[in-house]
């Protein structure tokens, strides 16, 4: 370990990382936490005091990343999210933070919203996390260097169904990753697994099962389930999942085939086999997303159920890849397009909410929360806008009043007085 200043620090520093270790390794994962923690503090608290030490950033960052993993098993999903957040907030500090840390910390923060119930931003971080990836190899061709791009894309297919996203999506991530381990690590006749890469695989190929099952794709089924064995996975998920995609868990394609859309079918889906499209962003160039983003708010209005919530969860990561991107229409009509980004996203959250679905009504209504914002200059000029924010800002409040949050629900009421009090509300 590098910079951390004084030799006191830096040793508390690696002793409680080892004494963190070693709880882990038997099973301690609450003492695990708390001495990783307790280690995180003590390298910021050098941060603070030696801001030009970019080591300390580094070190912080990898030791949040941890940090991360451990709380997401602990099942201490928001404290998980917070440490994800810290983690890139420190390798941001670098400046020119390595590409392929983020990714990997920010698909791990979209694992742990998809734990925690929350496919909005589950779908975004995983978007984001594997757009990432397979920019930085865009230009490589050796097999092994695909291997970080693998992993981040097994554990994008995981969230993907997890959540109620595309299966035919899901299952070509799962499909491609599975291509990129197996060329990396194929010897000759033999396919020589590193134990350290078994989860990924085993995530991938679970997907990869399940929606190859469910689409009656019996020998593609078989492959991957070839693929989770040799990777020491137990029992395959069960028919009970497989079924759930069956039944109520359809593809983007079907659901444009029900709304008598074929035309958008043949230009944002392909067939699962073709391996093509890894997350939604992937659907189109970022410049059209927002436009694609519009027409799939307006075809959930007369989507039955599951349609309904596939085209909301479309459009949001549409607009939410768009705006990662900073295209210029999200910036400069953002009036228009985030009226429309705000619907799809209240949509889901209130159908959500109907069926007591709390955690994804609450990250709806977090969502909304950044788009009200940016809609707030234009709230001031369009009487429309302000009308629609002060809809979107009062079902927020009765959400958060009905769960209790009452300070989540005085910011909300704060943003309501300001809306009324605009000239011409």
């Amino acid at each position: 370990m590098v910079g951390l200043g004084g030799g006191s620090r830096r040793r508390e520093v690696v002793r409680l990382m080892s004494d963190g270790e070693r709880c882990y390794g038997r099973g301690d994962l609450a003492g695990a936490v708390d001495r990783y923690q307790r280690a995180c503090a003590l390298v910021q608290d050098a941060i603070h005091t030696e801001p030009w030490d970019a080591d300390n950033a580094q070190q912080l960052g990898s030791m949040l990343y941890t940090l991360g993993e451990w709380l997401l098993q602990a099942e201490d999903y928001p404290a998980a999210v917070d440490a994800l957040v810290a983690a890139e907030a420190a390798y941001e500090r670098l400046g020119d933070p390595p590409g392929q840390l983020v990714a990997d910390v920010v698909i791990r923060r979209a694992r742990a919203h998809a734990a925690a119930g929350q496919p909005l931003s589950a779908i975004a971080e995983a978007q984001q996390a594997v757009t990432t990836c397979l920019a930085l190899t865009a230009e490589h061709a050796d097999p092994e260097d695909m291997i970080p791009a693998a992993r981040v894309v097994a554990l994008a297919a995981q969230v993907q169904l997890s959540i109620g996203g595309d299966p035919d999506v899901a299952v070509s991530a799962a499909d491609w990753a599975l291509r990129q381990y197996l060329a990396a690590f194929r010897r000759g006749g033999q396919f020589a697994l590193p134990a350290v890469h078994a989860p990924a695989v085993r995530a991938a190929a679970a997907t990869a099962f399940i929606v190859h099952a469910a689409a009656g794709r019996s020998e593609l089924a078989q492959t991957a389930r070839w693929f989770f064995t040799v990777a020491g996975g137990g029992p395959l998920p069960g028919g009970d999942l497989v079924e759930r995609v069956a039944e109520r868990q359809p593809t983007l394609a079907q659901a444009l085939g029900v709304a008598g859309r074929p035309e958008l079918a043949d230009r944002l889906t392909a067939p699962a086999t073709e391996v093509r499209i890894l997350v939604p962003a992937m659907r189109c160039s970022p410049q059209l997303a927002p436009a694609y983003a519009k027409i799939m708010g307006d075809l959930l209005i007369a989507a039955p159920t599951w349609d309904e919530l596939l085209f909301g969860l479309e459009a949001h990561a549409l607009f939410a890849a768009a705006s990662q991107q900073r295209v210029p229409t999200m910036r400069y009509q953002f009036g228009e397009f985030g009226l429309h980004w705000a619907a799809a996203v209240v949509n889901f959250g209130q159908r959500h909410a109907e069926n007591d679905n709390v955690p994804a009504a609450l990250d709806a209504a977090a969502w909304l929360s950044g788009i009200i914002g940016q809609l707030a200059p234009h709230a001031m000029a369009h009487p429309q806008v302000r009308f629609n924010a002060l809809s979107l800002s009062q079902w927020q409040h009765g959400l958060y009043t009905a769960v209790g949050d009452t300070a989540a629900a005085a910011q909300v009421a704060a943003v309501i007085t300001t809306l009324e009090a605009m000239p011409g509300s």
